[in-house]
């Protein structure tokens, strides 16, 4: 990948590129940007190209990481936000800072000080969604066309053998994810997320079964805070991608969970349904 960093100190943006090539046997490209003027300007001009990815830092001398993200949606936006995937560097976790980072155009963050594992994970996320963006996977997931009948419909615990091999692969690759995946049908006057499919790790991970999940709503069931619920409708009422969120739940699990939901859209372009994602 292409990645651009922007932060007015460059003790930062050496350590971050220290830390994204660190270990790793396919080196990144890496570009830097001192403001987000300089970094618009750069590209603008061509100097650098557009980058596949940017990790900029929220508080900046000049245009914050806020406009800046603003800034690139308006100039280079894409239909599914996806190029340049945008990473917000933060060191206030609070969710009115997330929730503003992602209503800005950001793809996802990262907290400060930032650590290597951490941010190593945000790129191999990055870079699966930007390589599906570009060979057409993710539209089968909601970004441009009507999903297969596999992800429509209520499937069944394993995965079935009938259709096309396209789709038999699509359903064995959900059904068999380590990630727990859940299809819920989204209900915006009840604010229910109903679950329509779970995979096996779903049920593994919530130690219920199948039959028991189906019909649960998802913010019930993780105990979603009314402040989470209400990020995440603001998104679904758009149709909109939410990548690599943290979970924020009233039991405040030990271990840290990080949602992704991906809109279903049926063949009249409206999203009633949502494929959740469980990273942790």
């Amino acid at each position: 990948m292409h990645i651009l960093l922007i932060d007015d100190s460059s003790s930062t943006r050496s350590l971050l590129r220290t830390l994204i090539n660190s270990g790793q046997a396919v080196r990144h490209e890496i570009s830097e940007a001192a403001s987000g003027e300089e970094a618009l300007q750069k590209v603008a001009s061509g100097e650098i190209n557009l980058p596949d990815l940017i990790i900029a830092d929220i508080n900046m001398g000049g245009m914050n990481g806020y406009d800046l993200c603003r800034e690139f949606r308006q100039r280079y936006g894409t239909s599914s936000d996806l190029v340049p995937y945008i990473i917000i560097v933060t060191a206030n976790e609070g969710m009115d800072v997330i929730t503003q980072a992602l209503d800005s155009g950001a793809n996802d963050y990262m907290p400060k000080p930032v650590n290597v594992k951490v941010l190593q994970v945000r790129l191999r996320v990055a870079e699966r969604l930007l390589a599906q963006a570009k060979s057409g996977v993710v539209s089968n997931y909601g970004a441009h066309s009507p999903p297969p009948d596999t992800a429509r419909a209520t499937a069944p615990p394993a995965p079935q053998n009938e259709g096309s091999p396209q789709e038999s692969l699509i359903a064995q690759a959900i059904e068999f994810a380590d990630a727990p995946i859940a299809l819920v049908e989204v209900n915006d006057q009840d604010q229910s997320f109903n679950i329509v499919y779970s995979n096996s790790a779903m049920t593994a991970t919530t130690q219920f079964d199948h039959d028991r999940l189906l019909g649960q709503s998802l913010a019930e069931l993780e105990a979603w805070t009314p402040e989470f619920l209400k990020m995440v409708l603001s998104y679904v009422n758009r149709g909109a991608i939410l990548s690599h969120v943290p979970l924020w739940s009233r039991t405040r699990q030990a271990v840290p969970v990080h949602l992704s939901f991906y809109p279903v859209r049926a063949e009249d372009d409206t999203t009633s349904h949502y494929l959740v994602i469980h990273h942790f």
